[in-house]
């Protein structure tokens, strides 16, 4: 179980939902105050606890936690400055052009540990691509949206919406959510450890310095959100496209989930937090989990370890975090069909109750149901309905493709790979009683 470790002065709260917002004139002082040498930490110890004290096995898992703040270092770095053009007030710009001053000392902090402690590369573009295959596959696609994202707001800094999307991405989802829980873990092993001093003198300063960060960014996205509605569209669209692929982030190479555990935690403990970390600082920037699909899809209103429970059984299960084959078991569909609906109860709140009754029935595990009335909530139950509205026959890897949005409905039924038999209107409508 991790424990919280000890705080440094200059430290922004940003796990508070009720807490206040800093004045963006503190924020820049803070950052004035605060300002670090990477080139001055000593690495000296933490080349012999490399050495002597850090198992082998461990070192798998460190190196693997690393490269990815390595590289999301260097990418936040260069895709930070159209930002700076695109933020409304000379405050927000100021405190942005401070932002990619950290981002950078951060890379050399990374780069400097990983070089000089771990032996990995000559300089910084060797250990930079040695560390690239590191990389997990959930990771690559939320980096990918960000260069995306910040190439379209070079080209039009004008476009607030396309702002919006860019802190929901950049502050909330990569610093907010998958940083600040790297960090976290990061910094507890050192400490409960006793290990590499100088890594975990490093580690708490750029903590220190993101805390600043996500303040910004929370601040800037509820200024937004709050005076334009497109804004809050926009950020709502970006964090139901890219929450499924930041499961995969902590995802480890074929889901060995003891990366994890050889330092001493579990997946539903970084998820959980993960999880409670994005869920507060939406709130904070105005905008309610109740409203995000993906994280209705999860159960937002239940204790956040069940909700990092379900994440684990959909990533085992193929049906987050990755592009790869799906590999369905019992567990698997419980949870995805538990999943869905909540989805339904969701959908069905906003939109005339359909009255109906869906049957699936597949090749390879048990057939489900689920039962849309006209008046209470919707249920899923094992077996076979007595009068369904609607049967879909499909296999349970292709409806996990179909449910996460990989393989379109329409298409499958095409190709024959779903087939449906009652009511074709309903089977229209599914789409939007169950949005991928």
């Amino acid at each position: 179980m991790a424990t919280e470790p000890k705080a440094l002065l200059g430290v922004v709260d940003i796990d508070t939902e009720a807490a206040p917002n800093v004045e963006q004139d503190r924020l820049y002082r803070l950052w004035e105050e605060g300002n670090w040498s990477a080139k001055a930490l000593d690495f000296t110890q933490d080349t012999t606890d490399w050495r002597e004290k850090v198992t082998e096995y461990q070192k798998v898992a460190v190196l693997w936690n690393y490269a990815m703040f390595l590289d999301g270092e260097e990418a936040v770095t260069t895709t930070l400055a159209p930002f700076i053009e695109a933020a409304p007030l000379p405050e927000q710009k100021i405190f942005l052009a401070t932002q990619i001053a950290d981002e950078a000392r951060h890379h050399v902090f990374f780069d400097r540990f990983l070089r000089e402690v771990c032996g990995i590369g000559q300089d910084i573009t060797s250990t930079l691509a040695a560390t690239r295959p590191q990389l997990t596959w959930g990771y690559t696609q939320v980096f990918k949206e960000l260069d995306r994202v910040s190439d379209q707001l070079r080209r039009t800094p004008r476009n607030l919406p396309l702002l919006a999307q860019g802190v929901t991405l950049y502050h909330l989802v990569i610093e907010g959510m998958l940083a600040h829980t790297g960090q976290h873990y990061l910094r507890d092993y050192v400490t409960r450890s006793g290990f590499l001093p100088g890594f975990a003198q490093g580690i708490n300063l750029v903590a220190r310095d993101e805390s600043r960060h996500i303040a910004f960014g929370i601040q800037l996205l509820r200024e937004l959100v709050t005076t334009n509605p497109q804004c809050k569209t926009a950020a709502i669209a970006t964090l139901n496209r890219v929450l499924p692929w930041a499961a995969g982030v902590f995802t480890p190479p074929n889901i060995d989930w003891s990366y994890l555990t050889r330092l001493g935690y579990t997946p539903q403990e970084v998820f959980a937090f993960g999880l409670r970390s994005i869920e507060t600082k939406l709130r904070r920037a105005g905008i309610p989990p109740s409203e995000v699909r993906e994280l209705v899809k999860l159960g937002y209103a239940d204790p956040h370890i069940e909700q990092a429970n379900r994440v684990v059984a959909l990533i085992e299960g193929g049906v987050l975090g990755t592009n790869g084959t799906p590999h369905p078991t019992e567990n698997t569909m419980h949870t995805l069909f538990a999943s869905m609906c909540k989805l339904a109860t969701w959908t069905q709140a906003s939109t005339t109750p359909v009255g109906a009754t869906i049957q699936w029935l597949f090749d390879d595990v048990d057939p489900r149901y689920l039962h849309l009335p006209h008046t209470g909530e919707p249920s899923v139950s094992v077996g076979i309905a007595p009068t369904p509205t609607l049967t879909l026959r499909c296999t349970a890897s292709d409806w996990i493709r179909i449910a996460s949005g990989r393989l379109n409905q329409q298409q499958a039924l095409l190709t024959r790979r779903l087939r449906i038999k009652g009511d074709i209107t309903l089977a229209l409508r599914l789409p939007r009683i169950l949005p991928a």
